[in-house]
């Protein structure tokens, strides 16, 4: 049974390093996107606005290295020392439910940065 539960943990944890790659991504081409517009001759009433989700787009790239931060933490746990120590064990539980938690949290909320970005884009670009 531990081996079950030591084998979910690793699946758990590098399916969020593969989300937390995916977010990168998406929020490189979402940078990539606001710095194309800046080329361009636009509306500088827009730019406020701008500033402000090149804002939201830091504060994404700082949230998803903490998280990955984190997961590296969890990763490099010996997986012999977790069977032979509940108390680790508890511990890793412990801090795989705060990292979900933390990282559906990031996950929804980066989900209506991309939704708020794309609607400003469709409303004031297009």
């Amino acid at each position: 049974m531990p081996h079950l539960k030591i084998k979910q943990f690793h699946y758990e944890i590098n399916s969020w390093k593969r989300l937390l790659d995916y977010l990168t991504e998406e929020n490189i081409q979402m940078k990539n996107r606001l710095s194309e517009i800046l080329k361009e001759k636009f509306d500088t009433y827009l730019l406020e606005e701008v500033d402000g989700f090149q804002t939201r787009f830091i504060r994404k790239d700082n949230m998803i290295a903490l998280l990955r931060n984190e997961i590296t933490e969890l990763d490099e746990i010996p997986v012999a020392g977790i069977l032979k120590d509940e108390k680790l064990l508890k511990k890793m539980k412990i801090k795989m439910k705060r990292l979900h938690k933390n990282i559906n949290n990031t996950e929804k909320q980066f989900g209506k940065l991309k939704s708020d970005f794309h609607k400003f884009l469709s409303i004031n670009i297009l």
